[in-house]
């Protein structure tokens, strides 16, 4: 959200250590003078329990403010003295009937902070954009925050309007499996959310799985950033399965998460649905160049790419699949879309070894007739685009 500067009220970086009401005086001097104030940038600076509170009061006064930018104000401050300044803050933040945007992340308050935080998110229905990155939830707080956020939807729906949130960033908060199915219920309840960032949490398939399932339900998402979890086979046919629903998809982030060569086949192939895309970030994912086959054949629906990311997959940087993907965004004047292809990875013996011994295994006719018809796919394809 776009605020005026002049209707903005900034301690932002300074450093400040504010310990006690007299420490923050001055400021709040300023800051109760400050009219028609949209946004409070209190970003980069220490607060104390006992300064919480009196900012807390001020803070209750200021009818019209619409974002509250707090992220990074608790540094050397203890859990519990954290606790009483979240909930402080919280309490007058809900009283506010325009506030909208609320960031309270590289807050290390961990599960406590999200319990004291849990009564705003859950009453404050117009609450918009929501920032809580590397706030050290563990499963616990995300399942604390997931449960509240599922409790403002049943507000909403209370008072017969739809929920506002569309905005969730989540991101290196360690939620893992065990807090998946409490966020899958809130997600597929609000049905309004655009964008949803939930990167390095140490999420598993089935927890993956279970997220997309509930995101699935918000078709007018246009922004995913999963980067750095697991998929592998599971997480990638749930994600398959619901790109078809993301009518408006605009960014995919998915890199790092593992998504393997038949999972990275499957997200390839669907993202053919998906020609609103202009970012896809699908690195370090293990594809091989059958994946990267398909991904040439998904390209040529894909006319508003502005991104396309596969550094540290297991095909040639230099092979025909590359070849042919360069072609397609050529084809479309999408020359400067691919990214660095310089750390591919390459198969180790013993994979190399595994997967001799599976073809070993198969039957011939059925392992022959397979490479042929990827043969004779690369052909077809190479003579459309005159390669």
């Amino acid at each position: 959200m776009a605020i005026p500067k002049e209707r903005i009220y900034s301690l932002e970086g300074k450093g400040l250590k504010l310990t006690t009401a007299e420490d923050i005086a001055p400021y709040l001097t300023e800051l109760r003078d400050f009219e028609n104030l949209e946004e409070v940038r209190l970003n980069g600076n220490t607060i104390g329990a006992e300064a919480a509170k009196v900012l807390a009061d001020v803070l209750k006064s200021k009818k019209t403010l619409k974002v509250a930018t707090l992220h990074d104000i608790f540094t050397g401050r203890l859990k519990d003295e954290v606790k009483e300044s979240v909930i402080a803050i919280c309490d007058a933040l809900g009283e506010l009937p325009e506030l909208v945007e609320v960031n309270l992340s590289d807050n290390a308050f961990g599960p406590l902070g999200a319990e004291a935080m849990s009564s705003f998110l859950s009453k404050h229905t117009i609450l918009q954009v929501l920032r809580l990155n590397n706030n050290g939830l563990g499963i616990q707080g995300g399942q604390t925050i997931a449960r509240a956020l599922l409790q403002s939807q049943k507000e909403s729906e209370k008072q017969g309007k739809s929920p506002s949130l569309h905005t969730l960033v989540c991101g290196r908060n360690r939620l893992e499996n065990g807090s998946a199915p409490e966020f899958a219920k809130a997600f597929a309840a609000l049905k309004t959310l655009r964008e949803v960032r939930m990167p390095q949490n140490g999420i598993r398939p089935e927890g993956i799985a279970e997220l997309i399932g509930g995101l699935a339900h918000n078709h007018g998402l246009s922004m995913l950033d999963l980067q750095d979890n697991t998929f592998t086979q599971v997480g990638s046919k749930a994600l398959a399965e619901a790109l078809a629903k993301w009518e408006v998809l605009e960014v995919l982030n998915v890199g790092d998460c593992l998504l393997g060569a038949e999972g990275g086949r499957l997200v390839v192939e669907a993202l053919k649905h998906r020609h609103t895309l202009k970012t896809v970030n699908l690195q370090f994912n293990e594809i091989e160049n059958d994946g990267a086959v398909a991904l040439s054949e998904s390209l040529r629906t894909l006319k508003v790419i502005e991104s396309l990311e596969l550094n540290g997959n297991r095909f040639d940087a230099e092979g025909d699949a590359v070849e042919m993907i360069k072609a397609v965004l050529s084809e479309n004047d999408l020359d400067d879309v691919l990214g660095s292809l310089s750390e591919m990875e390459e198969l180790t013996d013993d994979e190399d070894e595994d997967e001799d011994e599976e073809s070993e295994a198969e039957e011939p006719t059925s392992a022959a007739r397979a490479a042929e018809q990827l043969s004779d796919l690369v052909d077809e394809m190479k003579k459309q685009l005159s390669i």
